[in-house]
């Protein structure tokens, strides 16, 4: 599948397989689903392959292999290599866990990998608890520190939840103690775990505003770089600036491929499919560049939270 565009981005599901369970987990219920199933839940090395040489004569310029739980693949360091050697750049989405092992970080370490770490807690008492899987916390910060002392370039990526909305503040000044430079911050969209116990994952937005301003403030102070995914302009005021969405729809055309599912034009998905917005933002200032909110969440909290700027 290729997809006319300025800059490409492939998304490659290599497994289903994770050794968390995090609450906000979207491909929970597609795992689920291939065991019950007894279909395969993973992309073989061959497959994997296949895709990487398609991805470059399709004219992808970046792919990143997620998951599940990538690194979970001993064949990993392969596959970055051979994506490396067709002149795609690599990310890697992880929750960083393994990389605390010396010999799992080096065979990924000096290939000019973008690591994006899913640390969802200052602690383990938070971290722990949204990702259920104990002791899970001690790795993930050990596997970031690894990185960092190997030069790597690292975001952390957090999914914001009511597991951890009161631990944010302290969760940007523990990464950026760490070494950390950037900072994703992305608001949760209700599928899988999330679905299953909506309103026990998903915080409202009017909750959740106060506390980024607080991390906004405390990034900038230390000089480092936050973006957010999901949540709409209106709400981010001056730091409208930090949505990735503005990035992403001005500069990028993605390509998600799942292991149960036809490859999909997330850039044309994203929005038409699984975001929305109210009638009254057609009137709003910044309607063309806002992809509004998940759907789901205005199936359950409503849309009296956004406004219409002027």
């Amino acid at each position: 599948m290729s997809i006319s565009g300025r800059f490409t981005h492939l998304d490659l599901k290599l497994s289903y397989d994770c050794n968390n369970n995090c609450i906000h987990c979207v491909v929970a219920d597609q795992r689920e689903r291939a065991r019950a199933l007894g279909r395969k839940g993973f992309r073989t090395t061959q497959e994997v392959v296949k895709e990487i040489v398609e991805a470059k004569h399709q004219g992808v310029h970046v792919v990143t292999f997620t998951g599940g739980e990538p690194t979970l693949r001993k064949d990993l360091p392969l596959l970055v290599r051979l994506a490396r050697g067709e002149g795609l750049k690599v990310g890697i989405q992880t929750n960083g866990r393994l990389l605390v092992y010396d010999k799992v970080c080096d065979a990924l370490s000096g290939m000019g990998v973008r690591f994006v770490v899913a640390i969802h807690g200052s602690c383990a008492e938070v971290h722990d608890a949204v990702t259920r899987a104990k002791g899970s916390f001690e790795q993930t910060i050990g596997g970031i520190r690894n990185l960092i002392k190997k030069g790597e370039t690292v975001t952390a990526k957090v999914v914001i939840s009511r597991k951890n909305l009161g631990d944010l503040q302290a969760l940007a000044e523990k990464i950026l103690w760490e070494g950390v430079r950037r900072l994703n911050l992305t608001f949760p969209h209700g599928l899988g775990n999330a679905g299953k116990d909506y309103l026990g994952v998903v915080p409202k937005l009017s909750e959740v505003m106060p506390e980024l301003f607080r991390v906004f403030q405390t990034v900038e102070r230390h000089g480092a770089e936050v973006v957010t995914e999901g949540i709409p302009l209106c709400l981010l005021g001056e730091y409208s600036r930090c949505a990735s969405e503005l990035y992403y729809g001005m500069a990028v055309s993605s390509i998600v491929k799942q292991l149960d599912q036809d490859a999909r034009n997330w850039s044309k998905d994203r929005v038409e499919e699984e975001k929305a917005k109210p009638q009254r933002c057609k009137r709003c200032a910044l309607n063309n560049q806002c992809e509004g909110v998940w759907k789901e969440y205005l199936e359950y909290f409503g849309d009296e939270e956004l406004s219409v700027v002027l």
